[in-house]
């Protein structure tokens, strides 16, 4: 899944800028601190110090990770040392080897503002990042023996790549009639999926059979094979609730969670799964519920009326 992480590096790149040439305003005085050769002692008591803030800062997440977090803001407070230690040799001509150990972690005043600042400075990067592994566990569906799953990757080839579609205006929040004509007039499953992924906030559309096969799909960030397991598990767990207090299988399943909206769609045999951002409008209610029409349309012009009946369970 790709993910845009330019303004989280702008920032760390500005911050590191700060960090680096602060320093040498003041240097070479030191005012009175003075750090020894041992590097195991400095780098010690800095690695202790990211895992108690990261610690804080994280307390959700799992201790490895919290882990990994610390080993990469040391690393990171080592470039800024390296890149200390460069405006030295540039700046006051010093050694190569003097002025790498100075920038590093044998000026004082320079080590202990990047050991302080460098957590700090990564947090918005880790957050990131933490959301995004946890979105993804979201959708996970532990694997299971059925061989009917070892069949996923069957697929039907239902259409070529969907042409371009007109894209709404920003302020938009209706359903162009002429478009949706539009999209019906091509005449093909993923161009419908695509009428709704394309939705502000819709980050995949997947059409799945009652065995969990994907039909069509239109995904920007997930794996549309995982979504379409998800769902069917989703799906077999509600009927089942459902027949126990004598209820029918549901045309509609809405989910939020903290992140997501998530939406099952029952369209005959068939079933829409659509995941959202949980910002999204309720106007989405309205391009999935003509889009379950337009599915419903194509597939009574190509199939006989039995592949729209539902399995009853």
């Amino acid at each position: 899944m790709a993910k845009d992480y330019s303004k989280e590096l702008r920032g760390i790149l500005l911050v590191s800028l700060f960090i680096v040439v602060v320093p040498l305003v003041f240097f070479p005085k030191d005012f009175g601190l003075k750090l020894g050769s041992s590097l195991v002692l400095p780098f010690a008591l800095e690695l202790g110090w990211y895992l108690l803030v990261l610690f804080i800062m994280f307390s959700e997440t799992t201790a490895a990770r919290v882990l990994l977090f610390a080993l990469l803001t040391l690393a990171y407070r080592i470039g800024l040392g390296i890149g200390f230690g460069i405006l030295l040799l540039v700046m006051f001509s010093l050694p190569l080897s003097s002025a790498l150990g100075l920038g590093i972690y044998r000026y004082a005043p320079a080590f202990l503002l990047q050991a302080l600042m460098s957590p700090f400075a990564l947090k918005s990067l880790f957050q990131v990042l933490t959301q995004r592994v946890k979105r993804t566990q979201e959708i996970q569906v532990p694997e299971t023996s059925d061989a009917k799953f070892a069949q996923k990757t069957a697929r039907p080839a239902l259409s070529d790549a969907p042409p371009e579609l007109d894209k709404e205006s920003d302020g938009a929040k209706t359903v162009s009639s002429e478009k949706e004509s539009r999209v019906i007039g091509e005449n093909k499953l993923e161009h419908i999926l695509h009428y709704l992924r394309e939705y502000a906030g819709v980050k995949a559309a997947v059409l799945l059979d009652h065995e969990g096969l994907v039909i069509a799909e239109d995904s920007r960030d997930f794996d549309p094979e995982t979504v379409a397991c998800f769902g069917r598990c989703l799906k077999e767990m509600n009927d089942q609730m459902l027949h126990r207090i004598g209820q029918k299988t549901a045309e509609r399943i809405g989910i939020h969670t903290t992140d997501m909206w998530i939406c099952l769609n029952q369209v005959g045999n068939l079933t829409l799964l659509v995941l959202s951002d949980r910002r999204t409008d309720e106007l989405l209610s309205v391009r999935i519920s003509q889009s379950t029409g337009m599915i419903r349309k194509l597939l009574s012009e190509r199939y006989q009326p039995g592949v729209l009946k539902a399995v009853e369970v």
